[in-house]
């Protein structure tokens, strides 16, 4: 093989490989941006709950002494 053939096989080659990367990228940008969107909701669905749990620890305490005094007046 001569020299020029060679170079010319490894530009070919070096140039199938670049495609290949660039797709396993654009594979790797869309799989980002479907995490991304995930990820946004289940930090919602975690702020519900965290908001939901402090509304049931409301619900569920006793009255505050000062509560119940201001219950009592009328």
């Amino acid at each position: 093989m001569e020299p020029n053939d060679a170079a010319s096989a490894e530009l070919v080659r070096w140039r199938l490989r670049e495609r290949e990367v660039e797709a396993v990228l654009r594979e790797t940008e869309s799989e980002e941006l479907r995490l991304s969107e995930e990820l946004a909701k289940v930090d919602e669905q975690a702020g519900y709950y965290d908001s939901l749990a402090g509304d049931m620890k409301r619900d569920v305490q006793p009255p505050s002494l000062y509560g119940l005094i201001r219950s009592l007046r009328w």
